[in-house]
């Protein structure tokens, strides 16, 4: 076949603009942070979360706190560029953009203990929509406990409720020397519900001019999912080399599983007058591969004959390090600002097909900001730019001579922040 009328649209096929989206990706544990300081400083509080933040950094530093508080904050726009170097041809990229609105986090305190300190939280570990969509969301209640007048100990106890929607197709196209075509389209769709538990506890404690602290995440314990799978493969084939081909299957009410790694992840944090620099690292644990989504086989059909098609939706992840820096200057007693370094590796192997998780990038995230309160009120703005790529290989020998190995997805996201707390 000729390479002029050779064509290649593929989402997942490439491993590419199926990718993931606005807020978090499907694949990567630090995409997103909670809290108005928090959100400025990149995450990198797990050893000073200092207020009701906590509730996800440090449960342990709740107790700690001065005074109660409630908490909204969001990000307010979202800018999302993907593009895939030479994925239609020589010089030629594929790119493709969003702009999306999502919050992050609803928390405040309840009064309802003498001693102790008990608050609730809503937050969106991961949102994506973006040729997918991902949503994974916790819901805690919060207990937290002096051990000591600068140190404190507390639990999250959480209810996940994840679902993922996932579209992914390829379309080919060529022709031969005669003129003959042969177009090959081949769409996956599922989707899933599913619900688990989980648990973040946390140890958080002062002296002096340094914080610091440690929180641990439990592997999440499975209660109940289910979900669908649908696919179609088209082969239309004028020059007979192979023929047609076609089959097709939708199935609803197939079981769906989906599994969450234990982690760990500390922090410091000293102070030098209005300066205070922050430190936290975070490790999360291997996934093996499991099933999501088991549907039954189905039967394409081909002129040599019928042939079974597998339909089993898996994923796995690796073992990431992560690790960030943030620096944080008051300019007075109501304006402060702050800036942030941090990684975020995907815990997809290189290697790996796309199939649950999609996306594959290794982040750098700068953020930057300012606090400044008014009355009762905490206000935060700030910017934060993410960027990162990922090569890739083509899935076939593409006609147009592009050598194996020389694609490349480039993703940059840009996200302006909003948060508003108040204390009571």
């Amino acid at each position: 076949m000729r390479s002029p009328k050779w064509l290649i649209v593929g989402v997942a096929g490439l491993g590419m603009l199926a990718a993931s989206g606005a807020r978090s990706q499907d694949s990567n544990y630090w995409s997103s942070s909670y809290g108005t300081r928090a959100q400025l400083l990149g995450g990198v509080v797990t050893g000073s979360p200092s207020d009701i933040s906590a509730v996800y950094y440090n449960p342990g530093g709740l107790a700690l706190a001065p005074r109660s508080e409630f908490l909204l904050s969001g990000t307010a726009l979202q800018f999302l560029r993907v593009s895939v170097a030479n994925g239609s041809g020589p010089r030629h990229d594929l790119v493709t953009s969003t702009l999306t609105t999502v919050p992050s986090l609803l928390a405040g305190e309840i009064p309802v203990l003498k001693h102790d300190r008990l608050a609730y939280s809503y937050l969106t570990r991961q949102a994506v929509d973006y040729h997918q969509t991902v949503s994974d969301n916790w819901f805690g209640l919060t207990w937290s406990h002096n051990l000591a007048p600068s140190l404190g100990i507390g639990v999250t106890p959480e209810l996940a409720v994840r679902s993922q929607h996932t579209r992914a197709s390829l379309f080919a196209m060529g022709e031969n020397a005669v003129g003959q075509q042969a177009v090959l389209q081949n769409e996956r769709d599922f989707d899933y519900l599913h619900w688990r538990l989980l648990a973040r506890i946390g140890l958080s404690g002062a002296r002096d001019s340094l914080t610091y602290g440690i929180t641990v995440t439990t592997p999440g314990l499975g209660l109940f999912g289910g979900g669908g799978y649908r696919q179609s493969v088209n082969l239309t084939d004028q020059s007979g080399m192979v023929g047609n081909v076609i089959g097709a299957t939708y199935q609803e009410g197939v079981p769906a599983h989906y599994h969450s790694p234990a982690g760990v992840g500390a922090g410091l944090s000293y102070g030098w007058g209005s300066l205070r620099l922050h430190g936290a690292a975070e490790w999360w644990a291997k996934v093996d591969r499991y099933t999501v989504l088991e549907a039954q086989s189905f039967v394409i059909q081909t002129p040599t004959g019928d042939s079974t098609a597998t339909t089993a939706v898996t994923d796995e992840l690796k073992s990431v390090f992560n690790w960030g820096l943030g620096i944080e200057k008051e300019f007075g007693p109501t304006f402060a600002g702050y800036a942030s370094y941090h990684t975020d590796r995907t815990g997809r192997s290189p290697d790996s097909p796309p199939s649950a998780s999609v996306t594959a990038w290794d982040l750098n995230h700068v953020a930057a900001g300012v606090t400044f309160m008014a009355f009762r009120s905490t206000f935060a703005l700030g910017q934060e730019v993410a960027f990162g790529s990922r090569p890739i290989e083509a899935f076939v020998n593409r006609p147009d001579r592009i050598p194996l190995g020389s694609l490349e997805t480039r993703a940059l996201i840009l996200t302006s922040t909003l948060g508003w707390k108040i204390t009571f």
